[in-house]
């Protein structure tokens, strides 16, 4: 029997702080699953969600028709974070969260990485450390971790195509590849170390910028721009986020593209990437750390009185079941 193949969708953003920009996704979109209906997105991959270990509830967590998997940050509060959502569709059979180390060091504290096997590829969403806001070596205080995080990526992508995997890699990895994504007015030889630069190009051997791929020729088309000088308005960014694909996933590949996201929700713009005719995954329960698991389905009170008017009392026949009478509402895209 062959496996079912289909289309793929999928979005990646640096939402800058996940509260305030649901905020606005809601007043637009009526939901975060409109939003999702909206862009037509399979998976949705988050960076920056800065989210407080007890601000993650059912209703964030548990998009209809969506499970997500989550890695938030233990040694900061507010601070980093990941999340992936995925269609059940699209299941995942295995995932991890800050993975890149023995899992107990600073490595793997910050909730910056999310791993999904969904069979026909690995998907990293990923949140590279900044390095600091200057250019001298003192004023880049995490130059040293941020190269140590990009060579654990590496590795982990390394590992995954030597035991056969396909591998998806998206999100911010806070650095430019070459002049050509950064703005004119910006010094791209000041602006990061030769090792970062080094490491980048070293990843970029394992897996392919679809982005760049698909647009050889374009400039001034940036992902991220600084918000303290209303870069936004005069296109002074840089471009520091990608969707990567192994090798053998690039005759899958439809489109990679720069999506234009309203300024004041965050101060990144989105990706999306499309893929054809990719395997997926046979039914099976949800994996470890899928919402699924850590929410699962609740009774509601009005479900209980339910079952209680409908036990039949001692040798009386059993009643007939009345038909459910639920009203499922879907909050459609603006």
């Amino acid at each position: 029997m062959s496996a079912d193949k289909a289309a793929l969708k999928l979005l990646c953003w640096n939402i800058n702080a996940l509260v305030p920009t649901l905020r606005n996704i809601e007043l637009k979109h009526k939901s975060l699953l409109g939003f999702f209906e909206h862009h037509g997105a399979d998976i949705a991959c988050f960076q920056e969600t800065k989210l407080l270990p007890d601000k993650l509830t059912r209703e964030l967590a548990c998009v209809k028709g969506y499970e997500s998997f989550w890695a938030i940050s233990k040694s900061k509060k507010g601070y980093s974070g990941v999340v992936t959502y995925v269609s059940k569709r699209w299941s995942p059979v295995s995932a991890q969260c800050d993975c890149l180390g023995s899992g107990e060091g600073e490595l793997d504290s910050e909730g910056r990485v999310i791993i999904t096997d969904h069979g026909a590829f690995v998907l990293i969403n990923v949140y590279v450390p900044n390095a600091g806001g200057g250019k001298g070596s003192d004023d880049r205080p995490r130059a040293a971790f941020k190269l140590q995080f990009m060579r654990a990526l590496r590795d982990k992508v390394d590992a995954l195509h030597a035991t056969g995997k396909q591998v998806i890699l998206v999100g911010d990895l806070n650095i430019a590849a070459s002049k050509q994504d950064v703005h004119a007015g910006c010094d791209y030889d000041l602006m990061y170390s030769l090792e970062e630069k080094r490491e980048l190009q070293d990843l970029l051997q394992d897996l392919t910028d679809t982005w760049r791929l698909q647009h050889p020729d374009t400039e001034n088309v940036f992902t991220v721009w600084d918000e303290k000088t209303n870069a936004r308005f005069s296109n002074r960014g840089v471009r520091i986020d990608y969707a990567l694909l192994s090798q053998a996933l690039l005759p899958h590949l439809v489109s990679s593209e720069v999506v234009s996201t309203p300024p004041k929700w965050s101060d990144h713009a989105a990706l999306e990437l499309s893929l054809k005719d990719l395997e997926v995954p046979a039914a099976h329960p949800p994996c470890a750390l899928s919402s699924s698991r850590t929410f699962p389905a609740q009774n509601t009170i009005a479900s209980m009185f339910a079952r209680k008017r409908s036990a039949p009392e001692k040798g009386a026949p059993a009643a007939a079941e009345e038909p459910d009478r639920k009203h499922q509402k879907t909050e459609a895209a603006a």
